[in-house]
């Protein structure tokens, strides 16, 4: 009778163990993350062609992002000639147009939302020519963020460039 207990018992116990990620999976997704975000310690040799193309493309944003927003680190060579035409007319008087607007903003006017650590609904970080109301920091991509928690804010976002009303 004990045979046939023990059986599933280390048959479950085995997948438990099997089905952790190894430290050189672990170590590997560490890498991507850093690619991904632009941070130091990236080594594009070991991502597979799909990550590279999609830390291209996050690469792409944040440089677009730079531009749009006339930070430093923008080159005006890596834009296509839509999102040069975007940018020089964000730099001048008139005000962009929706469909002007920068990627991956909201459309309708409306906010996004997320849920922090303590189950709190908290606006996401979003795009702003001025400081919105109730921001807690502005990030290095050049969006506010609304979060309450120092710890993750701007993660997505470069991270922190700056603490607001502190």
């Amino acid at each position: 009778m004990k045979k046939y207990f023990l059986t599933p018992l280390f048959f479950f116990l085995g997948l438990l163990v099997f089905s952790r990620a190894s430290p050189q999976q672990q170590e590997n997704q560490r890498n991507y993350n850093n690619c991904l975000r632009g941070y130091s310690g990236c080594d594009l040799s070991t991502l597979t062609d799909d990550e590279k193309t999609q830390v291209q493309q996050a690469a792409h944003q944040r440089n677009y992002n730079n531009c749009l927003h006339d930070y430093s680190g923008c080159d005006l060579s890596q834009l296509t000639e839509a999102e040069k035409s975007v940018v020089s007319s964000s730099k001048s008087s008139t005000p962009t147009t929706e469909a002007q607007s920068a990627p991956n903003t909201i459309q309708n006017g409306k906010p996004r939302y997320n849920t922090n650590r303590d189950g709190e609904r908290v606006q996401s970080p979003t795009y702003s020519k001025t400081i919105p109301a109730g921001a807690t920091a502005q990030c290095r991509d050049g969006t506010y963020s609304f979060s309450r928690h120092h710890q993750g804010t701007c993660s997505h976002h470069g991270g922190v460039a700056r603490w607001l009303g502190q």
